[in-house]
């Protein structure tokens, strides 16, 4: 429950009056992260990164399907590339 308070500040006055940009700032200010599957993925790819015995500079990375060893450089840029 929110406190209130008697003279509230320029951005809660604004949360306040305005319910649409309230509702955006409380989704964007919930836990979750970014990706509903975030915990899920990366618990699966530490696993896979303590079974290959991974450490510096890889990453566990998709490969027909298996996660093996992979450059992390190669790997994440791709990630971004495909976002993009």
């Amino acid at each position: 429950m929110a406190r209130e308070v008697s003279n509230p500040g320029r951005t809660a006055r604004h949360y306040r009056s305005n319910a649409a940009s309230r509702a955006k700032h409380v989704a964007d200010n919930s836990p979750g992260g970014k990706y509903a599957k975030s915990k899920a993925y990366k618990r699966e790819h530490e696993a896979a990164r303590r079974k290959l015995k991974i450490r510096g500079d890889q990453d566990a990375v998709r490969k027909n399907g298996k996660l093996v060893a992979g450059n992390r450089k190669a790997n994440r840029a791709r990630g971004g590339r495909d976002r993009a």
